[in-house]
């Protein structure tokens, strides 16, 4: 069964912040799929969840590489399919080779490339809703992420203290 939750998202931090709740989440095998219009937060949410698996890591947008690995044990394929021509194109960058050393994979513009993309995922769609605030739809396919969101572990309250630390 697939579910669909909402949430608002208030600037860059609290993408970042939400990206973090995603990379502590993230397991090996696990695949993340980003949609949306130029400039929703996609490379934002892509740094928030390196930085949630490893610490200190910086990503950048492999707009024209396509992909970028980082960190091992596990690894982060990080792939930006926003230049993909053609569908085939997606067997000349190698996702699936490196996503089988038990990585964890990040694909941004996956409606590019959707019938490549394995049938368990994360699938994270940002859309603009007013000038600084995206609406993000986090969308489970598959039993490990549908029970992540069924117990709440993607809720507000579960990440939002990193963006307002109690003393």
């Amino acid at each position: 069964m697939d579910i669909e939750v909402r949430s608002l998202l208030r600037g860059a931090a609290e993408t970042v912040s939400f990206g973090r709740r995603i990379g502590a989440l993230a397991i090996p095998g696990d695949w993340v799929a980003l949609t949306g219009d130029l400039g929703t937060g996609k490379t934002t949410l892509v740094s928030g969840i390196v930085e949630g698996i490893h610490p200190g890591t910086r990503s950048r947008s492999p707009t024209y590489v396509r992909v970028e690995v980082y960190g091992v044990s596990p690894a982060i394929v990080h792939a930006d399919l926003y230049r993909l021509q053609a569908p085939g194109e997606w067997d000349t960058l190698g996702i699936e080779d490196l996503a089988d050393r038990d990585a964890i994979v990040l694909v941004e513009w996956a409606d590019r490339a959707p019938d490549r993309l394995p049938a368990e995922r994360l699938e994270l769609t940002l859309r603009y809703s007013g000038e600084a605030a995206r609406e993000i739809r986090i969308h489970a396919r598959g039993d490990r992420w549908h029970t992540l969101i069924k117990e709440g572990k993607l809720d507000r309250d579960t990440w939002s203290d990193a963006l307002y630390p109690r003393d």
